[in-house]
C-alpha cells in the first residue's frame, strides 16, 4: 500500500504530513490486501479551519474519496481518517477486528 501526502502552499510541516501518514495508514491497516494507494492532500482553509482530502484506489479500480474539515489540521486529519475507513468498510464488507 503506497501512502502520498500533499501539503498545499507547504502550509504544514513534516511532522504533520507524517501524522496524516500514520493516521491514514492505521486506519486502513485491516484493509491492505485491497488498497492500491492512498493519495492525502492537506488543505489550509479560511484561516480558522484545515481541510484533509482522501483518495483511496483499491485493487478493482474503483476510487474512494473523503473529505473532513476540522479547526485545526490534526482534526481533520482524524475526522478523513476515521472516514475513509467508514467507506472502505462499506465498500469492501471487511468487518471492524474484535
Amino acid at each position: 500500500m503506497r501512502i502520498s501526502v500533499r501539503d498545499a502552499g507547504c502550509a504544514y510541516g513534516r511532522q504533520t504530513r507524517a501524522y496524516a501518514e500514520y493516521r491514514i495508514f492505521s486506519s486502513m491497516a485491516r484493509f491492505s490486501d485491497v488498497v492500491r494507494e492512498a493519495d492525502v492532500s492537506l488543505i489550509p482553509s479560511d484561516g480558522h479551519t484545515a481541510r484533509c482530502v482522501v483518495a483511496v484506489t483499491i485493487g478493482d479500480g474503483t476510487c474512494l474519496r473523503v473529505s473532513a474539515r476540522g479547526r485545526h489540521v490534526s482534526d481533520a486529519i482524524n475526522r478523513a481518517a476515521r472516514r475513509i475507513s467508514d467507506a472502505l468498510r462499506r465498500h469492501t464488507d471487511i468487518a471492524l477486528s474484535s
